[in-house]
């Protein structure tokens, strides 16, 4: 008998490697064009990645349950709080652009058509994230665009510059008590907040959202 470990990526099961790839995924480990690649797998909420994704999230949140609480050591515990609050200045005044692609798009109102092929999605900075320009009216700060969100992703809560129409074609949006899915549409007024919002199952969104929102 060998000694040798099997490493689960190299099965010739196929359901036994992505399980693999989600946890190499969960655990940072692969490079920048693996998870790249994989991202866009899980893209879709009822596809194989997508599943297996869930069952590691979950598996991930037993080990957690499981392993006894252990109290931080004082100089880790100040340097975590240091390095917070180092940070949370610059998050708040220099958000990363790539947060919000749309807001770099350029474009004008008038009459469009936009063929199902004519453009994909792009990715934001948030892994898992994707949007896909439909309609921009840089004048007026305004964009129509689909936006897909894979199993288990969040999106910051943000101020509202001007009024938002979400609809949910797919899948679950959820923000503080309200669980929307597939049929719902939301509009919210100028100057109103969104909270953190995520998805549990993933979802496909259609949204028209002004160019001034801000994150928080």
């Amino acid at each position: 008998m060998s000694d040798a470990v099997n490493d689960p990526a190299d099965s010739a099961d196929p359901d036994v490697r992505l399980r693999a790839r989600a946890a190499e995924y969960l655990s940072g480990e692969g490079s920048a064009a693996e998870r790249a690649a994989f991202e866009l797998e899980f893209a879709r909420p009822d596809g194989a990645a997508a599943r297996a994704l869930r069952e590691a999230k979950a598996l991930a949140g037993e080990l957690l349950l499981a392993a006894p609480p252990v109290a931080p050591r004082p100089l880790a515990r100040e340097r975590l709080l240091d390095r917070v609050r180092a940070e949370r200045p610059a998050a708040a005044t220099a958000p990363d652009p790539s947060l919000q692609p749309w807001k770099q798009w350029t474009g004008g109102g008038g009459e469009v058509f936009r063929g199902h092929a004519d453009g994909g999605f792009e990715a934001t900075a948030i892994a898992g994230i994707f949007v896909r320009r439909l309609h921009v009216d840089a004048a007026a700060g305004r964009s129509t665009m689909l936006v897909r969100m894979a199993p288990g992703t969040r999106y910051p809560g943000h101020r509202h510059g001007g009024h938002e129409e979400c609809y949910v074609l797919s899948g679950d949006l959820r923000h503080g008590e309200r669980v929307m899915r597939g049929g719902d549409f939301e509009r919210v007024d100028t100057g109103s907040r969104h909270g953190e919002q995520w998805t549990e199952e993933g979802c496909l969104l259609l949204i028209h959202s002004s160019h001034a929102d801000v994150l928080e």
